[in-house]
């Protein structure tokens, strides 16, 4: 066997360590505006592409699976779309090199391949039945048993289904029995076997099983005919195959991939609960900003467990780690999209001085990446947020009086949560009062500009008095007893600082 024809095999055979993220594409929803986590996984992809595919160093080939498995985490994600465009117009114009091959004089058509492509042409709103000069379905067609719905050189079930889904995808007569054929390699405990010339093995194949799950529910939005005790049984052996930490086990581990494709697939069969469960966890071997050694620079990437999240610390990413790292990512990160942006909120203090500092307190954020505040007119401060996701920060409030806006941010420049404070600069109030009062009376003070809820001081004769809250047309009011003692008498007004304040003198009198 040839080199190509080698890592074809081995690629499909490997199942769990390289299924395909353009199988559960379409299961999660992308919240309507990227997360700091979703964003980030879709720029650390992206930036593992060379001319628009992944280029694999090791091995000096271009990886057109590989490149297909971004393409479907970024649109899972709803993040890249120029890059996505990109991806999908150079595989495109590469077909030839992707769904076939030639070795001896003998071309091995890949109707796997061929399937996996047609899902992403689909997706993007593109004719499966011309893609650079192909049509995908006829040939998937051609290379399938018209009676057991069989199609050849797959490498097992998980491979058989992308070619199952491209003829759903393209509306083929032959979908149906297609679709039947990988029905009915479900196991008694409701998994699918991988190996197809094999008994169901003791161990349950979730990738497999998950990559069958998304056939059998394309199938039947497409119209066709499925027998919903098969799903129901996949979806529930995928569920109880779950661990108590949220992680699903594949090649013997607990792993991003397996857990990735899972959650996908929970979370198509209306299963949030688990879903959510495993994106979480999944989300707990992202690198994020906050993770630092040396995968600082590597914020986004997803590892395949804790052993490679721990080696990636202290050694980095290397030439022969990061294919593990790109398919890991590719096909974990759209879990991603099954989470939920908390939910955000931002308190300051009532007032702030003009031109001082004010502290803002936000909780709520996404923990692991940096958070912004900002106050308008004023400076902007940011933070890595710790694992709670609470943060504290510290701004500069410009001068003079005026109700300014607080604004805290995530790490995509999307505003999270709001509001709003009321800086106060130095002013004289006006007190007024009468001339002269008669001793043992009451005098009626009344203070003007101050702003609606400012805290209020009243001092007289040197002692504090009373202390009251201005209403909202900034004016406090207050009856003040003057006392037996005659003669001259001030009152100091003070607002909520010292350099916010009045002076009344007036005459007590017999």
């Amino acid at each position: 066997m040839c080199t190509t024809l080698r890592r074809r095999a081995l690629a499909v055979l490997a199942g769990g360590a390289v299924a395909v993220s353009t199988a559960v594409a379409a299961a999660p929803t992308a919240s309507a505006a990227p997360t700091p986590s979703t964003a980030a996984a879709g720029q650390w992809l992206s930036a593992q592409l060379t001319n628009g595919v992944v280029h694999n160093d090791q091995w000096d080939y271009d990886d057109f699976g590989l490149t297909l498995d971004v393409l479907g985490a970024l649109r899972a994600l709803d993040v890249q779309p120029a890059v996505q465009q990109q991806i999908l117009s150079t595989v495109t114009s590469r077909v030839d090199e992707y769904v076939e091959s030639t070795w001896e004089g003998v071309t091995t058509f890949y109707p796997a391949s061929a399937g996996k492509l047609a899902l992403a042409v689909d997706a993007a709103g593109g004719d499966v039945a011309s893609v650079g000069g192909r049509d995908l379905v006829a040939q998937i067609e051609a290379a399938t048993n018209d009676e057991t719905g069989e199609s050849s050189d797959t490498y097992g079930l998980f491979g058989q289904t992308f070619a199952t889904r491209g003829l759903i995808a393209g509306g083929s007569d032959e979908a149906a029995t297609s679709v039947g054929y990988v029905a009915a390699q479900q196991c008694a405990d409701g998994t699918f076997r991988q190996v197809l010339t094999a008994p169901c093995p003791e161990v349950p194949e979730i990738d497999t099983t998950a990559a069958a799950l998304h056939t059998l529910v394309d199938a039947r939005e497409a119209g066709l005919t499925v027998d919903a005790a098969v799903v129901d049984r996949a979806v529930a052996a995928i569920a109880a195959a779950q661990g108590a930490d949220g992680s699903f086990v594949g090649n013997g581990v607990p792993n991003t991939n397996s857990t990735g494709l899972a959650a996908a697939a929970l979370s198509r069969a209306g299963r949030a609960t688990e879903a959510t469960k495993a994106a979480t966890w999944v989300a707990r071997h992202q690198v994020t900003e906050a993770t630092g050694g040396k995968l600082a620079a590597q914020a986004g990437a997803i590892a395949y467990d804790q052993a490679a999240l721990t080696a990636g610390a202290e050694d980095g990413i290397d030439e022969f780690a990061i294919d593990q790292w790109v398919r890991a990512s590719a096909q974990a990160a759209p879990a991603l999209a099954v989470l939920s942006s908390p939910k955000a909120s931002v308190s300051v203090p009532k007032f702030v001085r003009s031109g001082s500092a004010l502290k803002v307190s936000a909780s709520g954020l996404a923990a692991g990446w940096s958070s912004t505040a900002r106050v308008a007119g004023g400076s902007t401060a940011r933070t890595v947020v710790p694992a709670a996701g609470r943060a504290t920060f510290t701004v500069r409030v410009p001068k003079g009086t005026a109700r300014r806006a607080v604004v805290v941010g995530d790490s995509t420049g999307r505003a999270v949560a709001s509001t709003s404070v009321q800086v106060l600069a130095a002013k004289k109030l006006r007190v007024s009062s009468k001339a002269k009062v008669r001793r043992a009376k009451v005098q009626k003070v009344v203070v003007r500009g101050l702003v609606a809820g400012e805290p209020v001081r009243v001092y007289y004769r040197g002692k504090l008095v009373k202390r009251g809250v201005a209403t909202k047309t900034g004016t406090y009011t207050y009856r003040l007893k003057v006392g037996k003692r005659i003669g001259k008498a001030k009152v100091i007004v003070r607002g909520a600082y010292s350099e916010r304040n009045g002076v009344r003198v007036f005459r007590v009198v017999k």
